[in-house]
């Protein structure tokens, strides 16, 4: 940890951990939610949604229990045209949608929208960008990734160079990633798309996502 750096929004890490079902040891790519250098220690937020190896390690894990990690890799790049930002995920993204919005300049314009369980699941966020929060509540019932696809499909985007970033369940990333280029009309530099899960698919690797 003492040579660890991750200086930039939405580097990640690939987590190794023993999935308790079967024993095996799995790796899984986690964002690093925080690096309070220069403590040796990074923080992240792992989604128990209760049906991958990874989650249902951190249901039963406990202080002392040893990990092993590599990275970090990736990193987000501003766009230094961009005068309005247009940030969307879910509970997966949450983190990695966090450290954009922490890293945006003061003045910078944008809308963030979060999809959630409900009420019970927002939090107090602070950034020094002017950028609009939409917490986006499932209905009960209804697959994840639906409604916050339906919320960036009607989101308001202002006449201006405009930047996105999105990442969640790949069906609802994909419908996104078609509006941000048909309809908004951004191209891929400036239009970040990533399926980070995919309803009933284990370790879903997303072949159409943006460098």
């Amino acid at each position: 940890m003492s040579a660890f750096r991750c200086d930039e929004p939405t580097q990640w890490v690939k987590l190794f951990v023993t999935d308790p079902l079967d024993g095996q040891t799995v790796g899984r790519a986690y964002t690093v939610r925080n690096h309070p250098s220069p403590e040796p220690r990074i923080d992240i937020d792992v989604v128990l949604h209760g049906k991958g190896p990874a989650a249902r390690w951190a249901e039963v894990a406990s202080p002392g229990q040893e990990v092993s990690f590599s990275g970090p890799k990736g990193g987000f790049s501003r766009d230094p045209q961009a005068e309005f930002y247009l940030l969307a995920g879910d509970e997966s993204a949450q983190p990695a949608v966090f450290t954009i919005a922490e890293s945006l300049p003061p003045g910078m314009h944008g809308s963030v929208y979060l999809e959630v369980d409900g009420p019970q699941a927002e939090m107090e966020v602070t950034w020094t960008a002017d950028l609009d929060v939409v917490w986006v509540h499932r209905a009960a019932g209804r697959p994840k990734g639906e409604a916050l696809r339906d919320a960036v499909l009607e989101a308001p985007v202002p006449h201006q160079h405009v930047a996105a970033w999105v990442a969640g369940e790949s069906g609802a990333v994909r419908d996104i990633r078609r509006h941000f280029t048909d309809v908004i009309g951004l191209d891929r530099r400036g239009a970040y798309a990533k399926g980070y899960w995919k309803l009933d698919e284990a370790d879903h690797r997303d072949p159409l996502a943006s460098d």
